[in-house]
């Protein structure tokens, strides 16, 4: 009886050992799943995490290249912009001070000598000169077209340029431009494509 109080003592625990180590061993398996999990996990959101970084970085890299590239083409505009002004400026002062009433008084009968070989046409003259010019070149043009063309021009004062003037023949619809503007314009549009050309390099 002894004997077999003992052998079911040993047997429960014997049993409770077994039951002890399998539930050992379940939760030691379940603990390593849920490490291997959490190890995935991590890897995959750490994976996910350096794609986006990389992805961001490479964002703004271009955004600044193409802010620099930006900012290079509006140094460019205003560069050319400002040394187009400067360029009208000089133009400007360099066709003002070449238009003396001695050049537009040339510049007159050179134009009213061609425009008489027409026959049709009336020797009538009208000139437009700044209002600057009013003292000079008035009493000179006169004077010059008299002598030499028997042509009394009719003269208009105007502010609508520094230097220079405008001429246009008998009611001719048409008139020529000699102002320092329309001539600083013609410098410009022909020195300005080869000063851009020297800009772009």
């Amino acid at each position: 009886m002894a004997e077999d109080l003992q052998g079911l003592l040993n047997k429960i625990h014997t049993d409770g050992i077994q039951k002890a180590e399998e539930e050992k061993a379940a939760i030691l398996a379940d603990a390593k799943k849920e490490a291997a999990k959490i190890i995935a996990e991590a890897k995959t959101q750490a994976e996910s995490d350096m794609e986006k970084a990389k992805a961001f970085a490479a964002a703004e890299q271009d955004k600044a290249v193409k802010a620099i590239q930006q900012a290079a083409r509006d140094a460019v505009i205003a560069l050319k912009a400002d040394l187009l002004a400067r360029l009208n400026a000089v133009a400007r002062d360099c066709a003002g001070r070449a238009m003396t009433p001695e050049l537009m008084g040339q510049i007159i009968l050179e134009m009213a000598k061609a425009y008489g070989k027409n026959p049709s046409a009336e020797a009538s003259i009208e000139l437009l000169l700044p209002q600057k010019e009013q003292a000079e070149a008035e009493a000179l043009l006169k004077s010059a077209l008299l002598a030499d063309l028997k042509a009394k021009p009719k003269i208009n004062l105007t502010s609508e340029f520094g230097a220079g003037l405008q001429i246009s023949f008998a009611n001719d619809e048409v008139f020529f431009d000699f102002s320092d503007e329309a001539l600083a314009d013609i410098l410009c549009k022909f020195v300005g494509p080869k000063l851009a050309a020297v800009i772009k390099g």
